[in-house]
């Protein structure tokens, strides 16, 4: 179960950190590609926030593909990095949807119809990757107190 659950990690948290890496290099790219709103279908406010937030989810969203290659690696280390992995893409997940349903109701364009229901789609799946990583991870922390 640990390697399977160690690819689901790469597989599904692995891409949102390669988007994240590509809004910070070129963040225009970024937008043609539809990995982030374009300037005209979303406010400026909005797509600074977006920006800044990539910068920084390149720091904090690496932890938990890094803790699926630890799990098919088999490395003692694995459950600390899936815990914070998991911490992590728990309130990352909570935070852009408060976030962004913030934006909206105070009348921000923030992006397509389609856009929005991807986006909610990811902080969908970050919140299951980071609950399953939680709990996955908590048996082997508690073995060790």
């Amino acid at each position: 179960m640990q390697q399977v659950l160690g690819w689901v990690l790469i597989v599904l948290s692995g891409p949102m950190v390669v988007i994240q890496l590509i809004s910070s290099i070129d963040f225009p790219l970024a937008q043609k590609l539809g990995l982030q709103e374009k300037a005209g279908e979303a406010d400026p406010l909005l797509l600074r926030a977006e920006r800044y937030v990539a910068y920084w989810d390149l720091v904090s969203l690496v932890w938990l593909p890094v803790a699926g290659v630890m799990m098919v690696l088999d490395h003692a280390w694995w459950p600390l990095f899936a815990l914070a992995g998991a911490a992590i893409y728990i309130d990352t997940a909570g935070r852009e949807a408060a976030k962004n349903l913030s934006f909206r109701h105070e009348g921000l364009k923030a992006g397509t119809e389609r856009q929005q229901k991807l986006f909610f789609a990811s902080y969908i799946v970050m919140l299951v990757l980071g609950l399953v990583a939680l709990v996955y991870s908590l048996p082997p922390l508690l073995e060790l107190l």
